[in-house]
């Protein structure tokens, strides 16, 4: 739901149970179900399990950090400089991810691997939805006249796949990173 805060600006204003472009319950629904599906959607692929004898130290403070960065970087270059939120999420996501691959190599192939298959279930949804089922959703509620934004490929926007793209790359390290669980080798 906080994300609204700069997509409805220059994003996208959907239809909610409260209205256009106003945050409700669904934010919160497909929020959960984002993060849970990139978060952990590596365990389905990899098969790997925790590793109880390897730890790092917990990164608690460090991912509240990297938390107010991301933040502040989609508020200050997106609100602040008027550059489309869309650049600002997927170059924001992608940077953090890169920081913590810096800090955790170990994290690098559960995030790719999350990334594509996170991108592949988010490509057959869009494809179910916006190319048979609402056809004109992105013409009548996106607002993606910009460069790359509003290309769409089976009529979805590579934008949406691009956030879906970086954000499991990012999300799927959280628990490692910030518990300090390493995964089993295989």
């Amino acid at each position: 739901m906080i994300a609204e805060v700069w997509y409805f600006r220059d994003y996208w204003r959907p239809p909610t149970l409260m209205g256009e472009g106003i945050a409700s319950i669904e934010d919160f629904i497909i929020g959960f179900a984002l993060f849970g599906v990139g978060g952990y959607i590596h365990s389905a692929f990899t098969n790997r399990e925790v590793d109880t004898e390897k730890f790092s130290p917990p990164k608690n403070r460090d991912l509240f950090i990297l938390f107010i960065l991301g933040c502040s970087s989609l508020t200050f270059f997106s609100i602040g400089l008027g550059i489309h939120s869309g650049y600002v999420t997927f170059l924001t996501f992608f940077c953090l991810s890169v920081y913590i691959w810096t800090q955790r190599p170990d994290l690098i192939r559960i995030s790719i691997i999350s990334a594509f298959a996170t991108l592949g279930i988010s490509f057959l949804i869009y494809l179910i939805n916006f190319k048979l089922l609402f056809p004109h959703f992105w013409d009548t509620y996106g607002m993606l006249n910009e460069p790359i934004l509003g290309f769409r490929i089976f009529n979805i926007p590579l934008s949406e796949m691009l956030w879906h793209f970086s954000w499991a790359l990012l999300c799927s390290m959280f628990r490692g990173y910030r518990n300090g669980v390493h995964f089993k080798e295989r």
